[in-house]
């Protein structure tokens, strides 16, 4: 492992740079610096961090992130690594305000790392940075000309490019969907997964594009967040691009609808409404079950179908995420999705759909 002095994490308010920096506190001895831009919601979870963690103040939108000179030589100047968790993670996002953050704000974390001496340079993507391709993505494939089923996909491709293009000793970190926290189930940030989960548990949504085959590939929060401080700390790995995916412990979408709605119809009143699983289509058949909505009128499916089509269409775009670059230097795979998947539905209808917990994309 590489020996720094001092490591610079932005997004650390946020669900994966949070334990990113927990990680990072439990696995070397370094100061941590973090760039923080709401300082209320920082200050909700920064007493659990200790005093080897300081607090910037400043934005990734903005030139030199708005932190000042002052403040960059007296917290900065040391910093070896930098993990670059921020981002826009909001599908449904224009394509320009989806830029302005994770494509003009990674170029201004660039420019910043440039001028310190930063050995490793973190960059956290998505592995649906690829878009609208299919079949076997390697770690090394990109989008290749496939196009992109919503802004934050394009934009976080955008993104990997910039970071490719530069001089840094980079890793890119391409994490799949996460849906808990852990293994245990538990959700403290409600997205759009657990959003469309809720509508199809109360009937609204009779159809969704994909076969019985297609692999839902999910990872829970803490092993993203513990690989990604991994990476930043191995020596090797330079100029790598690692899937951190369920890859083959992905579960088939038919097996993964078949053990929800079982789960589901344990509660006797759920089961009286008789909701069916929904119609599996073609993302044709789909395209047109949309439209058709949008020409019924009924304003509370319209909005439903809206929501979905941010993401959804993705389960119509089948992926099977190579993982063998990521588990050489992790020594690590994640925790297949069955193994938590049941528990994750019990924890959001015990919480009620997590009403009261953040949400996120």
């Amino acid at each position: 492992m590489n020996t720094h002095r001092s490591i610079f994490v932005t997004g650390a308010t946020g669900l994966i740079g949070r334990r990113v920096v927990e990680s990072l506190l439990r696995r070397t001895d370094a100061s941590i610096v973090v760039l923080v831009r709401d300082v209320a919601r920082w200050r909700s979870v920064a007493a659990a961090m200790g005093a080897r963690v300081t607090a910037v103040r400043g934005d990734i939108t903005r030139p030199a992130l708005g932190v000042d000179d002052i403040a960059v030589r007296r917290h900065l100047d040391g910093c070896t690594a930098l993990v670059h968790c921020a981002g826009d993670i909001v599908f449904s996002r224009s394509l320009a305000d989806a830029r302005r953050v994770n494509v003009d704000g990674t170029r201004n974390v660039i420019a910043l790392a440039e001028s310190l001496p930063v050995a490793r340079f973190v960059h956290v993507s998505t592995a649906f940075a690829v878009g609208r391709r299919t079949g076997l993505v390697l770690e090394s494939d990109d989008a290749a000309g496939a196009g992109w089923v919503n802004a934050y996909e394009q934009s976080k491709h955008e993104a990997e490019e910039l970071v490719r293009a530069s001089g840094l000793e980079h890793v890119i970190a391409r994490p799949s969907t996460v849906v808990c926290d852990d293994v245990d189930g538990g959700v403290t940030q409600v997205n759009a997964v657990h959003r469309a989960l809720r509508l199809y548990h109360a009937g609204l949504a009779s159809m969704m594009p994909g076969t019985e085959d297609t692999p839902v590939d999910v990872i829970p929060a803490d092993w993203a967040a513990d690989a990604i401080a991994q990476l930043a700390l191995i020596a090797n790995g330079a100029g790598r691009t690692v899937h951190l995916c369920a890859g083959d412990g992905a579960l088939p979408l038919g097996t993964l609808l078949d053990r929800t709605y079982s789960l589901w119809s344990r509660d006797a009143g759920w089961r009286r409404r008789g909701i069916a699983r929904p119609a599996l289509s073609t993302l044709a058949t789909y395209s047109l079950f949309e439209r058709s909505v949008e020409l019924v009128g009924d304003p509370r499916l319209k909005r439903i179908t809206r929501s979905l089509s941010h993401f959804v269409p993705q389960l119509a775009l089948p992926k099977r995420f190579d993982t063998s670059g990521a588990h050489e230097l992790l020594g690590t795979v994640a925790p297949p999705v069955r193994t938590y998947w049941d528990r994750m539905l019990e924890r959001l209808l015990d919480s009620n759909w997590s009403a009261t917990l953040r949400e996120a994309a």
